[in-house]
């Protein structure tokens, strides 16, 4: 199914944890991954897309003998059905969003960046992306902070990432506490800190995030006893803090 990582061509790579957004797609045609060695995620084509194929092939047979025996299928009539739909949803959504309802803002920028009920508008996109973020969300604030450390869609902004990363990250998002283990380990966006990029990792690692520990393990050997002591404590407290901030974000 996969050999390599895309980024680095290491073969250490491990199933990386699906986000909440990426957890409503269905079908899911494609599985994350994570690479141990450079943390790059990327997406593999899952075994259900294999069989998937096979049914589309079998529908598309369907739908010939459908066609020879009966007339064409009545595909118009069902897309304009399903464009109906999507694009009562779309209004739905935009009123609440225009209430700031940042969840509303969320799947109001996936709505336009895949061309959902609307036409497909990436600037737009972003502009929701953004909006989301500030109001709270914590996958916008992710999302937002991995475009700009990454440069997708946006100026690359290392310090700009580092900021929505660690909303993201205090609120418990698993991915944001390990990117952010990296920018503090490597110095990007915010100071080099040891210390620091070891209580991330921590984090991430007790949500089984890919990487997470052996990155944690290999920090551990340059801090002093008194560094882990406090980054332990931290990492500890902001485990306790986490379901209280997650339970004020529900609307």
């Amino acid at each position: 199914m996969f050999s390599k990582c895309p980024a680095c061509s290491s073969s250490n790579v491990r199933r990386s944890t699906i986000r909440g957004a990426e957890a409503s797609a269905k079908p899911r045609l494609r599985s994350p991954y994570r690479c141990r060695d450079c943390g790059e995620r990327f997406w593999v084509i899952s075994r259900r897309a294999n069989y998937l194929v096979g049914l589309a092939v079998v529908a598309s047979v369907a739908a010939t003998v459908a066609w020879n025996v009966g007339g064409a299928p009545q595909e118009p009539r069902f897309d304009a059905e399903r464009a109906r739909l999507n694009a009562g949803s779309f209004a739905d959504t935009l009123k609440r969003a225009e209430r700031d309802d940042p969840i509303a803002e969320y799947k109001l920028f996936h709505m336009y960046a895949n061309g959902t009920g609307v036409a497909g508008n990436k600037k737009t996109a972003q502009t929701w992306l953004e909006r989301a973020a500030r109001h709270g969300n914590t996958d916008a604030q992710y999302e937002l902070g991995n475009a700009l450390r990454e440069g997708f869609g946006v100026v690359q902004d290392y310090e700009g990432a580092a900021k929505w990363l660690e909303l993201a990250a205090m609120n418990d998002n698993a991915d944001a506490q390990y990117a952010l283990g990296q920018m503090h380990r490597a110095g990007m966006g915010v100071p080099a800190d040891n210390a620091k990029a070891y209580m991330w990792f921590n984090l991430a690692a007790a949500h089984d995030v890919p990487g997470a520990s052996a990155q944690r393990d290999a920090v551990l050997r340059v801090l002093t006893p008194a560094q882990v002591l406090e980054a332990q404590t931290e990492a500890r407290r902001l485990s306790q803090e986490a379901p209280a901030k997650q339970s004020s974000l529900v609307r």
